[in-house]
């Protein structure tokens, strides 16, 4: 007993130490006090007339399209853009290819590699019922503009444009060349972008820099922040989209049997809801990711993020329980979006479907998250179809020139604003990109609150003035201070 004594004792002796190690480090990473936040660089007639140009460009109904399908809506978004932008209509060399925008502006320096910025024209569709203002009418309520696409993401080509018109006044010559692409199916996973990198990689080209949406500026997006923060995403996860049918005996509902293809199913989604059978970790990338956002937070969350190498198994714990979001960064997750059984009411169906979504995680890939999926659907002798797929895209580094001009500038023009790498949990256009540039990031300058940020694809979605004022003068200081980062 006495040796058992003494065992539980050095125990106990090191939990304290690696404890009293874990807040002697969470002290010391506390961050300075944030700076001022820069006042508006326009009076509020200059912010009304932001509204008016990018209202305009609310107002044309760009829902998602495939490349043969009607574009007149897109053709009416084109001419709008040469209206706002005559000096760019004037300059940069314009090519449309099947909707999809590309805009090149030539720099001083022909031979340096050129630099790309990315938005995309299309919007997902929206129901009138629920807005403050209606989805497609661009009108401003209290300084804030409403309308789909207002953060996702006409705002990034409004931004862009708006900066380069004014770059262009004052008679700016960039150090290099600068490429502009408009994609018109982001939301649907379409190719316009992917053709788009095929256009680009039969040029023989390739780019120091690759920025499109993904990351922003967010108000204490997670509870316990002392400040707004800019996160860049330096990666996604994965994607899949699989078909699980239940085929077996049908007839009238008046006698049912035990197990339908509609039982099976629904017992097969219970168990997997419920076990969660995906492997939980806490990847590279996102332990970069909690490392950069850890010394903002109070101290408890500041303990924990900040010191991964002890906390880490708790953490994985709790997160799925306190934030949906940040519970996707461990693993893959499967979400169960579509399903279809009888044509009647009374008719027990022969055969039925549901649709699962799945997120590669970082430690789990495609293939092994299929398997385990599988593992469950044999259970229920159910039949697995993929209807598509792609793995993670490969993570952009974060100790390169270009990554650190990305963070000065954001630190320049938000000084009030912390900094952090971000793993995306949906889908950009950017991951298409790899093969013309090793370092794709996915960054745009709005600032936008947590709840702002939730309305993405919903009701009200929409963008402060201001906002729109500061993202502006990014992209003009981003381009006048680019000097071919290598």
């Amino acid at each position: 007993m006495a040796v058992f004594g003494r065992i539980l004792l050095w125990i106990l002796i090191l939990l304290l130490v690696l404890l009293l190690i874990a807040v002697i480090r969470a002290l010391g990473m506390k961050m300075p006090a944030p700076g001022a936040r820069k006042a508006c660089s326009v009076d509020q007639a200059g912010l009304d007339a932001y509204a008016a140009q990018f209202g305009s460009l609310l107002k044309i109904r760009t829902i998602s399209k495939n490349e043969e399908d009607d574009l007149s809506q897109f053709d009416r978004l084109h001419e709008q853009i040469d209206k706002l932008f005559p000096l760019c209509a004037k300059t940069l060399t314009r090519e449309v290819h099947d909707g999809t925008l590309l805009y090149h502006w030539q720099g001083r320096d022909a031979k340096a590699l050129p630099i790309l910025l990315m938005g995309h024209q299309d919007v997902v569709p929206a129901s009138e019922e629920g807005w403050t203002c209606p989805p497609f009418a661009g009108e401003v309520k209290d300084g804030v503009l409403y309308g789909r696409g207002t953060l996702d993401d006409k705002c990034n080509i409004f931004t862009q444009m708006s900066a380069i018109e004014q770059l262009l006044k004052e008679g700016f010559v960039p150090a290099c060349d600068v490429w502009l692409e408009y994609s018109i199916n982001e939301e649907i996973s379409g190719h316009g972008a992917a053709n788009a990198v095929k256009w680009f990689q039969s040029k023989g080209m390739r780019f120091a820099m690759v920025l499109d949406e993904g990351g922003a500026v967010v108000d204490r997006a997670m509870p316990g922040m002392d400040r707004p923060y800019a996160v860049v995403g330096i990666t996604e996860k994965g994607y899949i989209d699989v078909k699980i049918t239940a085929k077996g005996s049908g007839g009238h509902s008046s006698a049912p049997r035990k197990n339908t293809c509609v039982t099976r199913l629904t017992s097969f989604m219970d168990e997997v809801n419920r076990k969660q059978p995906f492997r939980r970790h806490i990847a590279k990338p996102v332990k970069d990711m909690f490392t950069g956002l850890a010394p903002s937070f109070s101290f408890p969350m500041r303990l924990i993020l900040g010191n991964l190498w002890l906390f880490e198994p708790l953490l994985v714990k709790v997160l799925p329980a306190a934030s949906a979001q940040a519970g996707a960064l461990l693993g893959t997750t499967c979400c169960f979006t579509m399903m279809k059984g009888s044509e009647a009411p009374n008719v027990i169906p022969s055969e039925a479907y549901v649709v699962a979504n799945l997120r590669p995680g970082f430690e789990q890939g495609v293939q092994e998250s299929l398997t385990v999926l599988k593992r469950y659907a044999d259970r229920y002798d159910l039949q697995m179809e993929v209807l598509s797929q792609r793995e993670c895209s490969p993570i952009t580094p974060t100790d390169t020139a270009v990554y650190h001009y990305l963070e000065q500038c954001i630190r320049e023009c938000y000084p009030d604003c912390g900094c952090s790498p971000y793993v995306m949990t949906g889908g950009t256009d950017c991951r298409w990109y790899p093969p013309v540039s090793g370092n794709c990031l996915r960054f745009a300058p709005i600032r936008m609150s947590a709840k702002q940020m939730g309305s993405c694809h919903g009701i009200d979605e929409c963008v402060d003035l201001p906002a729109l004022s500061d993202g502006i003068d990014f992209y003009k200081h981003f381009l006048r201070g680019w000097q071919n980062q290598q």
